[in-house]
């Protein structure tokens, strides 16, 4: 394609935009709702997911082993676990790295604990981290088969973060499927605009042989352009939204920054632009080519 052409292309195509000022600014503030909305809720699924993954690595399951303490009770116990699906990883923790784990958590007061070496009344435990704590319910229902344990997890708390982030990621996607059609429809509305101003220019151009890309080409770059200006103004919503967000939580319970940590924007966006960009683009990309669609049959 001759650079000429090219820049004929483009031309036409911001004309187009600032032709029809208002139904492009219609289409552009249609296409940036969608995608703050969208936005917003992969922020949130994010998080979550970003918590659940950290729950993995950081409390997971503790069996506490309630039997005899013996080298061959806790290699059974040790043998059933292995054999059970979706197990990452088992430390083992005797009693006395049990009592030592104590005593550092109980800082000044440790001296409290002296003398419980000779008669240490803590059980022999395993920390358990999985592959995904989403398999959690199946993993305790497998523990559950081995005498003499008992269980310690985050059950409600793991179901609730789980319930939620299957929530989120529904709700995005029937926004994204709805917003996504709403845009489709008044990007068509706005491209229809300015091929009926210039439909008998189209048809001059078709009699004299004009290719149907020839035509066509003007308004996918109008449909481009509006879908990208209305994908960069939610991303700089977002972006300044969200480090805004994340620090006044931080800022309002200080408590949390020990608990919960949030992805960072880098992390987010790495994802969050392609995704905007795709969207938005192919909003406009699509909404052009259904609206000339019917001119070039002549």
């Amino acid at each position: 394609m001759k650079i000429r052409t090219v820049k004929y292309f483009a031309s036409q195509g911001f004309k187009g935009v600032w032709r029809n000022g208002l139904m492009s600014l219609a289409s552009i503030g249609t296409i940036a709702s969608c995608l703050i909305i969208v936005g917003i809720f992969y922020c949130i699924a994010a998080n979550v997911d970003y918590i659940l993954k950290t729950l993995e690595e950081t409390t997971g399951i503790t069996v506490f082993y309630m039997g005899e303490n013996t080298e061959e009770n806790i290699k059974y116990v040790e043998d059933k676990l292995n054999d059970i699906e979706y197990i990452k990883e088992i430390i083992y923790i005797s009693p006395q790295e049990a009592l030592e784990k104590e005593k550092k958590e109980w800082g000044e007061y440790a001296s409290l604990l002296d003398g419980l070496e000779n008669d240490n009344p803590l059980p022999p435990s395993f920390e358990i981290t999985l592959d995904d704590i989403r398999h959690q319910e199946y993993v305790v229902s497998k523990l559950n088969t081995i005498p003499d344990i008992e269980i310690r997890y985050l059950e409600e708390e793991t179901k609730i973060l789980i319930g939620f982030n299957n929530m989120i990621r529904i709700i995005s996607l029937v926004l994204i499927v709805i917003l996504g059609f709403i845009g489709i429809m008044l990007m068509e509305n706005t491209i229809r605009l300015t091929v009926f101003i210039r439909k008998n220019e189209i048809n001059i151009m078709k009699y004299i042989g004009a290719t149907d890309w020839f035509i066509r080409w003007p308004f996918v770059v109008e449909g481009i352009v509006i879908g990208f200006i209305g994908s960069i103004l939610p991303l700089t919503i977002i972006w300044f939204s969200y480090n805004f967000v994340t620090e006044l939580i931080y800022e309002k319970n200080t408590f949390l920054q020990n608990i919960l940590t949030f992805r960072t924007p880098e992390e987010i966006f790495k994802v969050l632009v392609p995704v905007s960009l795709v969207i938005g683009i192919g909003i406009g990309i699509i909404g052009s080519s259904i609206s000339i669609r019917k001119y070039l049959k002549v």
